[in-house]
């Protein structure tokens, strides 16, 4: 099975030069082309006492290769695979998971009481892949035994575009809840961040405080066909890791896109609607590129992938700094153990 874990668009000269340079990198896999080309993120819970850092870290195709907790206190992982990781402390009155899969790359506590989340965190992440971490400070707080939540700063990293949403609260029989969201942007990409606290009606751990990174595998070019004409280009790689990429062309006066050529395995390109759908043999993945005037009369240039899933290519168990409970929970989709042998 095939997969690609890397995605690039070479924009033609007439496009501006920042597109070409700082486009993201896709991994199509355990998580989207979105969520892997962060490598991770990091969050910090506003527990009592001492705040909770939870630092995870991602492969090229968005496997879990490691997830650190500090302090580590009395925790211990209590499910470890690539695709998700859960933390309790000795008394079980605290767990922390950690799960990345699909468009999502998430952190979630919960608690006995809200008040184990008052007080500020953050969150941070290399959002597009251009080396430099984007920042958001939250503060969660109690409004009469309800749960509210309020943005502090927010740095974004250069070139990307923030949207800050206002914060909604909701209470009803079955508890109450406040949540935020924020989208960033970025040539022609798209991810948001929800924050999330709630304290149900009732429950072992009725408090809980959830951080959510999504993104899809999706890229929107706007400006005049002179500006999107030119050659452009997909890269990937398969499964095993073998890059793989095709070359198309945005022609000026047509408005057509044209297929090019393909390396690193064999592909087959056919018509679409106002554009092409590239699909690489052996593979559940495909590639859709198109061309539309809006009726503004300028032009859209789209790339969507939709990808295999390579359900049945093995990956490690992350790696974390607690102590792991015996018999702890490491079963999962697809998986490795460090002597290389395949769990099923």
């Amino acid at each position: 099975m095939m997969r690609p874990i890397h995605r690039a668009l070479a924009a033609p000269l007439g496009l501006a030069l920042v597109v070409l340079l700082a486009l993201p990198m896709a991994a199509f896999a355990n998580t989207s082309e979105a969520i892997a080309q962060t490598g991770g993120m990091t969050v910090v819970l506003p527990f009592p006492g001492t705040d909770l850092s939870v630092v995870v870290k991602l492969d090229a195709v968005g496997n879990l290769t490691q997830v650190d907790l500090a302090p580590i206190g009395t925790y211990s992982a209590t499910k470890v695979g690539p695709h998700a990781v859960t933390f309790e402390n000795s008394g079980d009155t605290s767990q922390v998971k950690i799960k990345a899969k699909g468009d999502k790359l998430a952190v979630s506590a919960s608690a006995p009481t809200l008040a184990s989340f008052l007080g500020t965190g953050s969150w941070s992440a290399d959002l597009f892949g251009t080396g430099t971490a984007t920042t958001v400070a939250y503060t969660v707080g109690d409004s009469g035994g309800a749960p509210t939540i309020a943005l502090g700063a927010i740095v974004p990293a250069a070139g990307i575009t923030v949207v800050p949403g206002t914060p909604k609260m909701t209470t009803g029989s079955s508890g109450s809840e406040a949540s935020v969201r924020i989208e960033f942007s970025k040539d022609g990409f798209t991810k948001k961040l929800d924050i999330k606290v709630s304290v149900k009606a009732d429950g072992e751990r009725p408090a809980s405080l959830k951080i959510t990174l999504s993104g899809k595998d999706r890229q929107k070019l706007n400006g005049t066909l002179a500006q999107l004409a030119g050659l452009h280009s997909w890269s990937g790689h398969l499964c095993n890791g073998a890059p793989v990429s095709f070359t198309y062309t945005v022609v000026d006066p047509a408005g057509t896109v044209a297929f090019g050529t393909a390396t690193g395995a064999t592909a087959t390109a056919k018509p679409s609607n106002h554009g092409f759908t590239v699909r690489f043999d052996g593979s559940k993945t495909k590639v859709k590129v198109s061309l539309n005037q809006k009726k503004d009369l300028s032009w859209e240039l789209k790339v969507r992938a939709k990808t295999d899933k390579c359900k049945h290519t093995p990956a490690l168990d992350p790696k974390v700094n607690t102590p792991i409970t015996s018999g702890a929970d490491r079963d999962d989709e697809h998986r490795e153990s460090d002597d290389g042998s395949s769990h099923s």
